[in-house]
């Protein structure tokens, strides 16, 4: 049996054959064009003109020329090539071809009983032609959507890294918070799916920060209270910057809520419990982790230690028990909250 390709040779490929003469069809080169000279056979034949072909005699028919010799080494006589009926509507799918040593051995009901059975044959591989196809589709929307992702990824990260040549004191805490808060979330046993979402969150959760004055972001002092406001202002800035971007998450929302605490003392909406989502709350300890473990222009860093202690503190008051609970999981054995922070 054959199968009729969509290459320029328009090859025959051989996908199966049994028999006492099968070496006959090993390595062999088979065409369904009628310019190329193999193509006049009967596999070739058959699946060009849609028409059973017979070859009675392989010592004087003409169409039987190019496999003459060959055909003599296996003691091959005659030749009957039966079109499979096409899957999708176009050219044949291929064609069964049946070899005999024996002249003349196909007449009118042989040739009858063979092209039933190639359209047989035709008929059992359309749902498994179909299924090929469908697989072909999948996998084709996969790496479409990986690619997707990946564009998505990037861009994010663009995003983030503008934010931070804006403000070089806080070069590099969008990264280390998402680190930090995918870790935490991993280490809560999230989805993969969730994962993603909040690093990409975490990744721009101060892009609002472009709203605030420079010397504001770099004032080494501390802040007034009209300035702490301006600075308080970057969630909804960055809500408004993120929400008309057709993420596959709420990511503005998530943006939104980050600075918001269980106990209604965060900003900027004051929200309790769970009015915020995990995600944001995720976030929060995150972000508390590191801005107070790492260097700022005001104030000095406290170190990890110190930070844990303040989140520890917080745990069920303001922040999530269960979200401090995992990032202090992360400390047991080599300490891979420190590494994060460290290599972030």
């Amino acid at each position: 049996m054959g199968k009729a390709e969509d290459d320029s040779n328009k090859t025959v490929a051989v996908i199966g054959g049994t028999g006492s003469a099968l070496a006959y069809i090993k390595n062999i080169s088979v065409s369904w064009s009628e310019q190329n000279v193999t193509g006049l056979v009967p596999g070739g034949t058959c699946i060009r003109t849609a028409k059973p072909n017979v070859i009675k005699d392989s010592e004087v028919d003409e169409g039987f020329l190019p496999w003459m010799v060959r055909a003599r080494e296996y003691g091959i006589r005659s030749a009957v090539g039966c079109p499979i009926p096409s899957v999708d509507g176009g050219h044949s799918y291929g064609c069964l071809l049946v070899d005999s040593k024996v002249p003349n051995a196909f007449g009118d009901s042989e040739v009858q009983l063979f092209e039933s059975l190639a359209q047989e044959i035709g008929f059992g591989l359309r749902p498994i032609e179909r299924q090929h196809k469908l697989d072909d589709q999948i996998h084709e929307k996969q790496l479409t959507q990986e690619r997707l992702d990946d564009a998505l990824r990037a861009t994010i990260e663009a995003m983030a890294k503008t934010m931070e040549w804006r403000d070089p004191y806080t070069a590099g805490h969008q990264k280390k918070v998402a680190s930090i808060a995918t870790a935490i979330a991993k280490k809560m046993g999230m989805s993969d799916e969730t994962v993603q979402a909040l690093y990409m969150a975490a990744m721009v959760h101060d892009i609002g920060k472009v709203a605030v004055p420079s010397d504001i972001l770099t004032k080494p002092t501390r802040l007034t209270d009209l300035e702490i406001k301006l600075v308080q202002g970057h969630v909804e800035s960055g809500y408004q910057i993120l929400k008309d971007v057709p993420f596959p998450w709420p990511i503005a929302d998530i943006v939104r809520q980050h600075h918001e605490r269980l106990d209604g003392s965060g900003y900027p909406f004051g929200l309790k419990g769970d009015e915020i989502s995990l995600a944001a709350r995720i976030l929060a300890v995150a972000d508390t982790i590191e801005a107070m473990a790492t260097h700022r222009p005001y104030p000095p860093a406290k170190g990890l230690v110190a930070a844990m202690s303040q989140v520890h503190a917080e745990a069920g008051i303001s922040l999530d028990a269960k979200v401090v609970d995992a990032a202090f999981a992360l400390m047991d054995g080599d300490n891979a909250l420190q590494s994060t922070i460290d290599i972030a």
